[in-house]
């Protein structure tokens, strides 16, 4: 059974354009894990990141990977913010 295919867009809004680009990066290798049933286009604008998932795999695999993104943007969010505490003391 061959499945229709699913987009999946999310929006991030980051703090600042810097944030944005260090997302966007941080993002480039799970492009290079993906099989032939997934694509997926980043680009930024701003200080935002826009991301679309294009899939026919299952939406349990399209699920993981959002969750796989959302969790590496967290992290590096998480870095950012951390870091940018340190070099105001």
């Amino acid at each position: 059974m061959k499945l229709e295919p699913t987009q999946v867009q999310i929006t991030i809004n980051c703090i600042n354009p810097k944030l944005a680009e260090i997302i966007l990066k941080g993002l480039e290798p799970e492009n290079a894990l993906l099989d032939d049933d997934t694509k997926i286009i980043m680009k930024r604008d701003g200080k935002n990141v826009k991301i679309r998932i294009e899939s026919i795999a299952e939406i349990s695999s399209i699920r993981y990977t959002l969750d796989d993104i959302l969790n590496t943007v967290s992290t590096i969010e998480k870095v950012f913010l951390s870091t940018s505490k340190l070099e105001e003391q």
